[in-house]
């Protein structure tokens, strides 16, 4: 008889290694790899095990897994069970016994966990504050066969963006990772399971994307979910994370909340008034529909944590534009846009002095603020919340290298960027 024992080392478990009924050591389970995706790895760990060898089953296990090792008859099937559970012991750094299940799905006291295996070996994933679903597949020609039961009409562009077999593997793999996550059952993989945006994440050669659980029997709510996936060994992991949404931000007169797909007029409006964009560089939207699919696949608040807010007058409920922060490369942003008819009334002050606020109480080291010469306005605003200058720029020079729009850069010719700081910490 074979069993799997761990040794906890520093609180952390050493390799399990394989002992044999005479005490002799037969195999080594070496411990598990990390996976780095290219988002959230500060908040989830992911940790990939080889499968091992005739590796039996652990008293350090939860009773529940203990009873299920003792039925599995096939050693395949107990060698990736092993894989799975050496993998999570290596996240948690501690055993298995306080694991229990519900509805099929395991959770641990530490937080959320999920996991998976394959011949090949078995993941295994854990956040303290973010709900996941890991999944993890080899290659599986005959998805091809069965793109009816899981693929969309319009995700059959990243069949085309992706290439196929990779972009086959990823929605399978995804949607599976999102049917872990979700773990409430009555789940279609095509009507349920909706991934809106994946792409080539060029730090890590991954894909990264936004996709939605719809509303089932079991659930009323749509529910957003940041993807990953990425390729390791022979292997497909996808890794599905959802942050439960932010708490609303109150002012004395407004309310800052996450937008929903229920707000796509008001900022389509808002961003038909040449006046309100003008020193935005952001285009007007062809339809309401267009302005839903920015929404749709706003990366912003499963990725980082924050976003643009949505400003709600809090006794009428009437939307006055927006506030909020955004991850860019120099720095965690601080923007506004409103209503013309808004404006001179201290809005974007007020809302502003309550997003440096939340940023201070949630830990953010640096906010920046960009405005341009022409717009002293919002200049004055920054400079109301203590911001200081540190650089101002040609717009010329400081549109090389970024994405702008040529008739913003024509529009502004001659302008300066000030560049603004406000430091938290």
């Amino acid at each position: 008889m074979y069993c799997v024992t761990s040794f906890i080392v520093y609180g952390q478990l050493s390799p399990a290694n394989i002992i044999n009924k005479s005490g002799a050591q037969k195999f080594v389970i070496k411990m598990s790899t990390t996976i780095v995706f290219s988002a959230l790895n500060e908040e989830v760990q992911v940790r990939w095990q080889n499968t091992p060898i005739h590796a039996q089953c652990s008293d350090l296990w939860c009773l529940e897994d203990q009873e299920k090792w003792q039925s599995i008859r096939s050693q395949t099937k107990r060698n990736e069970m092993a894989a799975s559970r050496s993998a999570l012991q290596d996240i948690l750094g501690q055993d298995l016994r306080q694991m229990y299940f519900v509805g099929g799905k395991p959770e641990h006291p530490s937080g959320p966990i999920s996991i998976s295996h394959c011949k090949s070996g078995a993941v295994a994933a854990h956040s303290p504050s973010l709900h996941v679903g890991v999944d993890v597949e080899i290659k599986r020609t005959q998805l091809t066969k069965i793109t009816s039961k899981f693929l969309r009409t319009d995700e059959q562009r990243f069949l085309e963006d992706l290439g196929t077999q990779d972009a086959l593997q990823l929605i399978w793999g995804i949607k599976e990772s999102l049917f872990k996550l979700y773990s409430k059952g009555g789940v279609d993989f095509r009507e349920h399971l909706h991934i809106t945006t994946l792409e080539r994440n060029s730090t890590d050669s991954g894909w990264i994307g936004i996709a939605w659980i719809y509303p089932t029997k079991n659930r009323e709510v749509a529910k957003a979910c940041l993807v990953q996936g990425r390729r390791h060994e022979s292997t497909y992991i996808c890794l599905a994370t959802h942050r439960p949404p932010m708490a609303p931000i109150e002012t004395e007169r407004f309310t800052l909340r996450e937008w929903n797909l229920s707000d796509a007029h008001w900022i389509y409006e808002l961003n038909q008034d040449p006046e309100v964009v003008h020193y935005s560089g952001d285009a007007g939207f062809d339809s309401v529909e267009t302005t839903r699919g920015l929404i749709a696949t706003y990366l912003n608040y499963q990725r980082d944590g924050y976003g643009r807010w949505m400003v709600e007058d809090k006794n009428s409920g009437e939307a006055l534009g927006w506030c909020g922060l955004k991850k860019n490369p120099w720095g965690i942003d601080l923007g506004f846009m409103f209503f013309r008819k808004f404006w001179g009334q201290g809005v974007a002050t007020e809302c502003a002095e309550a997003t440096v606020k939340w940023a201070r109480e949630k830990g953010l080291p640096r906010l920046i603020g960009r405005t341009l010469t022409g717009n002293p306005a919002s200049s004055r605003i920054l400079e109301k919340l203590d911001f200081e200058r540190y650089s101002e720029q040609p717009i010329e020079d400081f549109a090389v290298g970024k994405r702008m729009n040529a008739k913003d850069l024509k529009r502004w010719e001659g302008q300066y960027i000030v560049m603004m700081k406000l430091d938290l910490l």
